[in-house]
């Protein structure tokens, strides 16, 4: 059995594609996923998206973690698909829509630059965002944190500077906290710049480590910066890949991300290893 896979990536953040509209759509297996997600031994890649036909929208998805686990939502495949879709299978129609496990979004390209993809973040308007702000103790640490959902959760943290901070040390330690229950949190830190813009990365949840960007990452990190210092939307928010854009819609009041989505290469394989499990390094075994 032959698999043709579309890479993509969204400022530096990147995934498999395969497309299932007009067919039937296999299962794939944790191992199988992440087999073709890890960099060494498959393709690479942080997720992993099965696109498939749904009533009343253009498509539907599953979406993956690059470890095989489901996650609700990814602003920056969704970014990657909305563009696969409507230079693949819909051109010219706007917007398209996507049924994910959060409910359905929609996308466009942008009419200036179509390597700039839109999207709304959320299924429904957003009347007011609601935050948590938490005291995490972690060993001889505390954290404060401000929790929200962009589709994913998110534990975000403000941070003098980011270039320095321990984000790797942090996000692992705070990643599987007792305090985020069972399924943990994805961890976000941001750095105020000036006006309408910040810095910020994510500590992935299902990657476990700091990625390149973060769509639902980001937008969580503009929404708390937004709301402890009342600045207007959009919100320019650098990551480690790119800039993102974080708006809200005047009229229909959506959360908007906003940013450059592109083709990496296609692939086909001949078939998927079912039992792969990555090895550990030595110095990893600690």
């Amino acid at each position: 059995m032959k698999f043709p896979f579309y890479k993509m990536h969204g400022c530096g953040n990147d995934f498999l594609i395969i497309d299932y509209l007009g067919a039937h759509a296999p299962e794939f297996f944790p191992s199988e996923i992440a087999y073709l997600c890890d960099r060494h031994y498959g393709l690479g890649a942080d997720g992993f998206v099965v696109l498939y036909e749904a009533k009343d929208v253009h498509a539907a998805w599953h979406f993956y973690n690059s470890d095989g686990s489901r996650a609700e939502m990814c602003g920056n495949a969704a970014r990657c698909v909305m563009k696969y879709l409507a230079e693949r299978h819909y051109p010219g129609e706007v917007p398209i829509s996507l049924r994910t496990d959060i409910g359905i979004i929609k996308g466009k390209l942008m009419e200036d630059n179509p390597n700039i993809v839109e999207i709304t973040l959320a299924p429904n308007s957003i009347k007011k965002f609601e935050y948590e702000q938490k005291l995490v103790v972690a060993g001889e640490n505390s954290f404060d944190v401000y929790c929200v959902n962009t589709g994913v959760p998110h534990a975000v943290i403000e941070v003098k500077d980011i270039l320095t901070y321990p984000i790797l040390d942090v996000g692992k330690r705070l990643l599987k906290h007792p305090v985020f229950g069972e399924a943990g949190t994805n961890v976000t830190f941001f750095q105020r710049v000036v006006g309408q813009k910040i810095k910020a990365t994510t500590y992935e949840r299902g990657v476990e480590h700091e990625t390149f960007a973060c769509g639902t990452g980001v937008a969580a990190a503009a929404i708390v910066y937004s709301e402890l210092f009342l600045q207007p939307f959009p919100i320019e928010v650098e990551a480690p890949g790119g800039v993102l854009s974080v708006d809200m819609s005047p009229v229909s009041k959506m959360l908007l991300l906003r940013g450059p989505a592109e083709f990496v290469y296609t692939v086909e394989l001949e078939g998927i290893p079912r039992n792969f499990e990555k090895p550990f390094l030595y110095s990893d075994r600690k």
